[in-house]
């Protein structure tokens, strides 16, 4: 006889169960009762876990976070490897994240809420980009590069709008091609930024 799932268990199984809505259906498409039937729960045990639809998306988008940050900073750590390597590593580690897992995309650029919105960019671009400025800091013993918290937004938004429009987009094939295209974009980018102010050899 199968035992019953622990709190965590069903806090877990709602999340992949909206998440896998999501893709099939779009958020916008989505409702809690749909969440609820999918996973078998009760209401009030929706409820007990999450206070709506956004709460929960908001949930789902702080794991995608996470997960690309377990990719990442392994790469930013290794002091062996030049900014080129980095940065071919680094656009590599997301688009591999979306080819995993094609149903982050449903999370990553659904329409959501204004709630939603707000926390996404705050994960995003103040939680994720201030680790990405720190190391990028450390790793050029404390440099100050004027605004580089702007230069690594825009690399995030970047870099994960590609990765999702080549997962969706893109033939398997061509794929390689069009992540090479991006790295040269975004090197072109970080070396007109950081050059005046980091000596070339030490990007």
């Amino acid at each position: 006889m199968r035992q019953p799932m622990t709190k965590e268990e069903r806090h877990r199984h709602i999340l992949n169960t909206a998440k896998r809505l999501f893709q099939e259906k779009g958020y916008e498409n989505v409702t809690i009762a749909d969440v609820i039937e999918a996973s078998n729960v009760a209401r009030g045990t929706f409820y007990l876990h999450f206070s709506s639809l956004e709460h929960l998306l908001s949930d789902l988008f702080e794991e995608t976070v996470n997960a690309a940050w377990e990719r990442i900073a392994p790469i930013l750590a290794d002091a062996q490897l030049s900014v080129e390597a980095r940065t071919l590593a680094v656009v590599d580690a997301v688009f591999r994240l979306f080819g995993d897992d094609p149903s982050l995309g449903a999370v990553f650029y659904c329409g959501g809420g204004r709630a939603f919105v707000e926390t996404k960019q705050r994960a995003m671009y103040d939680r994720f980009g201030s680790r990405l400025v720190e190391a990028l800091e450390r790793r050029h013993h404390g440099i100050v590069v004027p605004h580089l918290d702007w230069t690594v937004k825009m690399l995030i938004a970047l870099v994960g709008d590609m990765a999702f429009y080549a997962t969706t987009e893109v033939a398997p094939a061509d794929r390689p091609a069009f992540e090479q295209r991006l790295c040269e974009f975004v090197l072109a980018g970080i070396r007109s930024h950081l050059a005046p102010y980091v000596p070339m050899d030490k990007l």
